[in-house]
């Protein structure tokens, strides 16, 4: 049994019955002196002192005066009594090296004489003892490891190579301080002697190579000790990270390791005895700090062929207790509860509750906001858990969970998405699906995975539906790419739609650009290009700039392209969208309630034939629920401005028009917004009137007749400027 670890592990009865049967035993004292350096630093070298003694005598008796000095060295630099200690070291030392060459000069070198207080010479002249040739020894000032090839005593030097190569001479006074003598079975003096064969164990001894690095460390190692162990023998970054976490994970499962706290904090404990199973797990899990690494260690068991069926058990129990404690996030809670289906067959009752509960809450306002259930299955962290999240639609839709998924696919997770269209395809629903993605072509920023997941059916033949024009849904894709292209490094799952989307528009032989944009005019390029300006991966610039080269001049040179703005998608700012909500919020909470009331007055009057109030209510009624699914309607197709990616020096919804009223022969400034926006300075005009219709799409000194209702005019543009929108 290890002494060092008994007495790192406060055992000291055991300690003491252990190092007895070594006394008996008169064998190596290595470990032992481990022990007592570590009995000092736990300020318990006291209660060492009487077995030192008796260890002593044994040791002089059998003439090992060596062992003896350094048994009693250890035990002085430990904190023992130097007045009872030191004169039986000097002795036992000279007795042991007096008669050696380097003797004289050692204690010269080390202070290490009769009268002085040894601790500190003592401790010098051990390690210069241990410098021989050929001993390994490691410099933690960053030269590393290295091996003494020279010792020059008339010089008082040695000479040591490092693994670098380089070869350097140091004074023996000084090495001592700075050097630390390895010994063979040192992960540093293996890794300097054969670093080829210390690889391979790496890979294939984890457990072996731990237990070294946790003995170093007395059998108690921080995670950072471990690591910067590692780091000793070249085992950094992400090659560290596959080690340790190959090796945490059989760790966890070994009975001669325990691991408490996490990150940072993490301790692996190096055990005597070996450990009961199913008394080390329920340990693990009690000590575990969060749901998620509860979670984490549930799926390395069942990952685990050789995890028994109990200890399975044991886990998910635990689990499922955790995924109860409501203080917990969603988002981990989920994840426990989809691994617990994942291993019981079915879903966990807390979980339909949750599904069920979210089905029946009232669908948001805001039909850009996801409703309730479709949030619950963005919250699932994984994609293998997204996908699932098909079962859970049908299990609580039923034989309507078609229809819920395609009223709601612009909110569908990246993971769900392809398993979900083409479970679809295979039920008869390609033409919903057709006519889901011409609807996002008008707002494709709104649910850019669902877009291009769409597009990748639609584009390569996958999909039949009445699409818009190729040109419009070319517009819509670069948009969007140039969008991802911004906002790429803020979220990984953007970075593989990004990733996806070039493959789509840029990739194969007939790559979807092409396809889209083959038979294209020069002006409609010329819109492309100003999308691709703002920004795309190489590729698809290269594309849209060689199509563009190619491309025919138009017919009519005064043709406009398509602008984003064309279609039914209503483009307006945030304030304007807030102020329509509550507009409509209004008719429906306050008018339309009012207006039953006035309905029931007029009621209560008696005969309705001649009853004026009556015949005013209703009409009242209708005109108010006609105005309440206009502006719903309206709602359904608002998209906000601040998405929009406005052509360069182009007359568009979201800029600041100077223009020349050459019929009023006057100068106006005016900004084009939402139809629900409004603004004194500049004043606004909403681009869907006939003055912002009429200039859409003009440049800077392009002149025009607008047609208004009260005549038309001559007006030139001098100046666009893009405005804030919010």
């Amino acid at each position: 049994m290890s002494l060092p670890i008994l007495v790192a592990q406060d055992k000291w009865q055991d300690f003491d019955e252990a190092w007895t049967e070594q006394m008996a035993q008169d064998g190596p004292i290595d470990d032992l002196l481990t022990a007592i350096r570590l009995a000092g630093d736990k300020k318990r070298i006291s209660r060492c002192v009487p077995l030192v003694r008796q260890h002593v005598e044994m040791l002089e008796a059998s003439e090992r005066n060596a062992d003896a000095a350094r048994l009693l060295g250890a035990a002085l630099t430990a904190g023992a009594p130097a007045s009872e200690i030191a004169p039986a070291l000097m002795e036992n030392a000279e007795k042991a090296w007096g008669e050696e060459p380097w003797w004289s000069k050692h204690v010269e070198i080390t202070g290490l004489s009769q009268g002085n207080d040894l601790r500190r010479p003592w401790k010098a002249f051990n390690k210069l003892r241990d410098f021989r040739e050929g001993t390994l020894i490691y410099h933690a000032g960053g030269w590393g490891t290295g091996e003494i090839i020279e010792l020059r005593e008339a010089d008082s030097e040695i000479l040591v190579r490092f693994e670098s190569g380089r070869t350097d001479h140091f004074p023996m006074s000084g090495a001592v301080d700075i050097f630390e003598p390895l010994a063979e079975e040192d992960l540093r003096a293996q890794h300097f002697r054969d670093p080829e064969g210390l690889k391979k164990r790496l890979k294939k001894e984890h457990l072996e190579i731990l237990k070294a690095v946790v003995a170093r460390y007395y059998g108690r190692a921080t995670l950072a000790s471990i690591k910067n162990a590692l780091a000793q023998v070249a085992i950094e970054g992400s090659a560290w990270s596959a080690w340790w976490r190959k090796t945490k994970k059989l760790a966890e499962n070994s009975e001669w390791f325990r691991i408490s706290g996490s990150g940072q904090r993490m301790e692996v404990r190096l055990l005597l005895t070996a450990a009961d199973p199913v008394e080390q797990l329920e340990r693990q899990l009690r000590v575990l700090g969060t749901l998620e690494e509860v979670t984490s260690r549930t799926k390395d068991l069942i990952g685990d062929k050789s995890t028994s069926p109990e200890l399975i058990e044991i886990a998910t129990a635990r689990l499922d207790e955790e995924a109860a404690d409501e203080t917990h996030p969603i988002p981990q809670r989920l994840g426990a509860w989809m691994l617990l289906r994942e291993v019981r067959g079915e879903t966990p009752a807390a979980l339909t509750e949750w599904l069920v509960a979210a089905k029946d809450a009232p669908k948001p306002e805001d039909v850009t906001e996801a409703p309730e259930l479709w949030k619950l299955f963005q919250a699932m962290s994984s994609s293998k858990e997204q996908e699932t999240c098909i079962e859970l639609l049908q299990e609580t839709y039923g034989d309507d969970w078609q229809d819920e998924a395609i009223e709601n696919l612009a909110f569908a997770p990246p993971g769900m998405l392809r398993s979900l269209l083409e479970k679809l395809r295979t039920a008869k629903r390609g033409a919903d699906l057709a006519a889901a993605y011409a609807t996002l072509v008008s707002r494709p920023l709104r649910a850019p995975y669902a877009f291009i997941a769409l597009a990748r059916l639609a584009e390569t033949g996958k999909l039949e539906g009445d699409f818009p024009p190729a040109p419009t849904r070319a517009q819509a894709l670069l948009t969007l790419a140039a969008n991802l292209w911004e906002s790429r490094r803020e979220d990984a799952q953007l970075n593989r739609a990004h990733t996806r989307l070039v493959e789509l528009l840029a990739g194969g032989r007939q790559s979807v650009l092409n396809t889209l944009l083959g038979d294209a005019d020069a002006e409609t390029m010329r819109s492309m290009q100003l999308i691709t300006q703002r920004g795309v991966e190489e590729s698809v610039d290269n594309l849209v700039t060689a199509i563009a080269f190619h491309a025919e001049p138009s017919g009519d040179a005064r043709k406009k392209p398509q602008g984003f703005w064309v279609g039914d998608e209503i483009w307006t700012t945030r304030t304007g969208l807030e102020k329509r909500r509550a507009e409509l919020n209004e008719l429906v909470n306050v008018k339309m309630p009012e207006n039953e009331e006035a309905i029931g007055r007029a009621a209560a009057q008696g005969d309705l034939s001649e009853n004026a109030e009556w015949e005013a209510a209703i009409e009242e009624k209708r005109n108010l629920s006609d105005r309440a699914a206009t502006m719903k309607e309206e709602l359904r197709h608002a998209t906000l401005l601040e998405n929009a990616i406005l052509p360069e020096d182009t007359v568009c919804p979201g800029t600041r028009i100077s223009y020349r009223d050459h019929t009023a022969g006057k100068e106006r400034t005016i900004a084009f917004l939402g139809p629900w926006d409004t603004q004194d300075e500049p004043p606004i005009v909403s681009y869907r009137a006939p003055l912002a219709q009429g200039m859409m799409g003009l440049h800077t000194g392009d002149k025009t007749t607008v047609s208004l209702p009260g005549g038309d005019i001559e007006v030139e543009i001098l100046s666009i400027e893009p405005i804030s929108v919010d």
